[in-house]
């Protein structure tokens, strides 16, 4: 039997009615499984129990001893920021902004505008005293690139990148 087409209908053979013992020998027929739905008391308690699962896990004790701040797209490479954090990880705020205010390097003006705004936020926020402040965690990730050129001889073009990123910092107080 030949296939016809009419427009965009399919061919009239694939349009035949086919019975449950043809299913089985079809290939292109595949048999799914019915999923039985669960009523929708069941599915909105279960989000419920979810929602209420996280929101405690959110306000866990660790979490609300330790204010957060960031400062993105910083001109600069990452690397010469990381060098800057390294020697404040871990020490106690009022001895990392006594270090980053002599420390010769450019990149210690966005650390230490990003330090005193994490301590502004443990204050402000969490009620935290800025005396027994730590810095527990400090990074600084890749932003975008800049990329600019350089004019060079007989009309061709040096790139130039200009890096960017981004500062984290995180304090905490201590327990002493």
């Amino acid at each position: 039997m030949q296939a016809v087409t009419v427009g965009v209908q399919r061919p009239v053979a694939a349009q035949a009615v086919l019975k449950p013992a043809q299913l089985s020998s079809v290939k292109a027929f595949r048999a799914v499984p019915l999923v039985a739905a669960r009523p929708a008391a069941a599915r909105s308690s279960a989000l419920s129990q979810n929602i209420v699962a996280k929101a405690a896990a959110a306000a866990a004790p660790e979490a609300a001893t330790e204010a957060v701040a960031h400062l993105r797209f910083v001109r600069g490479s990452p690397l010469k920021v990381r060098r800057v954090l390294d020697q404040i990880r871990g020490r106690s705020y009022e001895e990392a902004i006594m270090i980053l205010e002599y420390m010769p390097y450019k990149a210690c003006e966005p650390v230490l505008k990003t330090l005193l705004s994490a301590a502004a936020n443990a204050k402000q926020n969490l009620g935290l005293r800025k005396a027994k402040l730590v810095v527990s965690e400090c990074f600084a990730d890749e932003g975008p690139v800049l990329k600019r050129a350089r004019p060079r001889a007989q009309g061709r073009a040096y790139p130039i990148k200009k890096p960017l990123c981004h500062i984290t910092i995180k304090v905490k107080e201590t327990e002493a």
